[in-house]
């Protein structure tokens, strides 16, 4: 998103914002709170947190919440393509899990990664890519296949990535979705689907069940399956979904 898109920042403020190499939203994400808070003041630092999925309070009521985040710095850092994708993936699987809680669907996706910035013995790296969905989901399915595209459209091989992150953000609430009527729209398809896989995590254990890599990759055979796996996938059963047991 261009920092010009970003909600409360004027024409002034973005003129501002690219003379300092601010260009995008992500690029503001990046700023140390001193730079945010003597640059824009206390509006900058609740505009940052934000877009962080960070829920401000105002002395009158609360403000919804606008977008959800789940950034991870990974303990070691990761240089193989597919262990990467597996921790993005898992953090879209989380976003879409939110969204479903508090019955909303997002309208945008973004997906970042970057190595250590505190290695300057290892070449740097960092971007970020966000697509606007034509229809709103809270799809795990769906929201996990723009995550990985998005995630292959950003990442580059010869790096030590040290942080990932997906953050979904312009909501609606789940039974107020406008659908594009020239898109093809699978939500209330993967709904029931989705729901059922929350009710079996809630009832065996977080994770319990969650979709494969969106990528194609499948590792688990038939021999890991148990008698819930079986019956679950009896009752739901769809053909974009690559669900896993642990």
């Amino acid at each position: 998103m261009k920092i010009d898109d970003v909600w409360g920042i004027g024409r002034r403020l973005a003129v501002k914002m690219h003379d300092n190499g601010v260009h995008k939203a992500w690029d503001l994400l990046q700023k140390p709170e001193m730079w945010v808070r003597k640059i824009m003041g206390i509006h900058g630092i609740r505009m940052v947190n934000e877009l962080k999925g960070i829920r401000q309070l105002e002395l009158d009521a609360p403000s919804p919440k606008k977008s959800i985040a789940v950034t991870r710095s990974f303990m070691e850092m990761l240089t193989k393509k597919e262990d990467v994708r597996e921790r993005v993936e898992t953090f879209g699987m989380y976003c879409s899990e939110r969204l479903r809680k508090q019955n909303t669907c997002c309208k945008m996706v973004t997906v970042f990664v970057q190595t250590n910035r505190f290695r300057k013995d290892l070449p740097e790296y960092r971007n970020a890519a966000t697509r606007i969905l034509p229809n709103p989901t809270n799809s795990s399915i769906l929201i996990g296949r723009v995550v990985n595209e998005l995630f292959e459209d950003i990442f580059k091989e010869g790096f030590h990535y040290k942080k990932a992150g997906v953050i979904v953000n312009d909501f609606v609430p789940e039974d107020q979705r406008l659908i594009n009527l020239f898109e093809e729209d699978t939500q209330n398809l993967h709904l029931p689907v989705m729901k059922a896989m929350d009710a079996m995590n809630r009832k065996y254990g977080k994770d319990k069940v969650r979709l494969g890599s969106m990528s194609g990759e499948n590792t688990f055979g038939r021999k890991q399956m148990s008698p819930e796996y079986e019956a679950f996938l009896k009752n739901n059963t769809l053909k974009e979904a690559n669900f896993r047991f642990h």
